[in-house]
């Protein structure tokens, strides 16, 4: 069989494009999904540049149009075939107060961060039910088990991943197809640009991404030691709120 093929949402910087070069480094066949037409060109000359026999497709796509989204997997199908493996990774987030959310925020983050993926699904299943085969990984974060002030939106729409998630790898147990989820916490990239916390490059999720393809698992967290901060959240909400509150005086004062 030749080579898994990818697709891969959100792929034209941070996370996405450390995913795309990751991949195609390792012999995948990636079809690149992002807004910026000329970010994905690029993306694709660095990768060749590197790796000249990668199999690349880049698509501009914005995952908040359905009719796009259709576009994209039928390229992807006329290209290569087949999708074996989706990475729902396209994301976005705003900060503001939970209560003064406008409807274009609320319409940005909750298509881009949730809707999306389910349509993505929706789309791929066919074709991996069919071959009984396939590996579907969701790109959720920290903030999907700790909600942190400014950011409701996004982790609503990140709960929302997470819990829509959990409910699709139990129903299509025993199917040949793999569901996982990826929890990054804060990853330099030009979503947390303006965060003054010393954090890893976005090169740490890409290695979890091709680990969960080669090996999956339901849920893993980036980096390692979010676990015990999520543990804790769940076991001792009142000290989660104190810690929230203090980090936050201290992120307004700096």
């Amino acid at each position: 069989m030749s080579s898994p093929i990818v697709l891969l949402t959100g792929a034209s910087s941070g996370i996405g494009a450390a995913t795309a070069k990751q991949l195609a480094s390792e012999g995948y066949s990636v079809v690149l999904a992002g807004r910026r037409a000329e970010r994905l060109q690029q993306l694709c000359d660095e990768i060749r540049a590197q790796t000249p026999d990668a199999a690349l497709l880049a698509v501009p796509t914005d995952v908040r149009d359905l009719a796009q989204i259709e576009h994209l997997v039928a390229q992807a199908l006329h290209t290569f075939g087949r999708i074996d493996v989706l990475v729902n990774n396209a994301g976005v987030g705003e900060t503001h107060k939970a209560w003064q959310a406008t409807d274009a925020q609320i319409d940005n983050i909750m298509g881009t961060n949730f809707v999306a993926p389910v349509q993505l699904t929706r789309a791929v299943m066919p074709g991996m039910i069919a071959r009984g085969q396939g590996s579907i990984i969701n790109i959720a974060s920290v903030a999907s088990h700790i909600s942190t002030p400014t950011s409701s939106l996004y982790c609503a729409s990140k709960f929302a991943l997470r819990a829509w998630n959990d409910a699709l790898r139990r129903e299509i147990h025993g199917m040949g197809i793999a569901v996982s989820l990826v929890s990054p916490g804060y990853i330099r990239t030009e979503m947390t640009a303006e965060v003054p916390l010393a954090m890893p490059g976005p090169e740490v999720v890409a290695k979890a991404i091709s680990g969960l393809i080669r090996k999956p698992k339901r849920e893993v967290y980036v980096p390692g030691f979010y676990r015990p901060l999520r543990w804790l959240a769940a076991i001792s909400p009142p000290l989660t709120d104190a810690i929230l509150r203090r980090a936050m005086a201290q992120r307004m004062e700096g």
